[in-house]
């Protein structure tokens, strides 16, 4: 298994969700490149290794980005 011994940087996604009940609110989640786990990374804490298979990570150059709220929910949506 060598190819966890290289550290690669994280996969970033945005997901958007519902905050508080009503807030629609933009959340980018980092997942690892070789089992697309969700990593509980942030601008506090960067995981060194993957929990679930191993790969070794690199968060090198990532830039950290806030939550940004979209708008209101209306009844029914999402």
């Amino acid at each position: 298994m060598v190819k966890k011994r290289k550290a690669r940087k994280p996969i970033a996604r945005k997901i958007t969700y519902l905050k508080y009940g009503f807030v629609i609110t933009e959340h980018e989640n980092h997942h690892c490149p070789r089992c697309n786990h969700v990593l509980n990374a942030g601008p506090l804490y960067q995981p060194r290794y993957c929990d679930q298979c191993g790969q070794k990570l690199t968060f090198a150059g990532i830039e950290w980005k806030e939550d940004r709220e979209l708008g209101f929910a209306r009844e029914g949506c999402l």
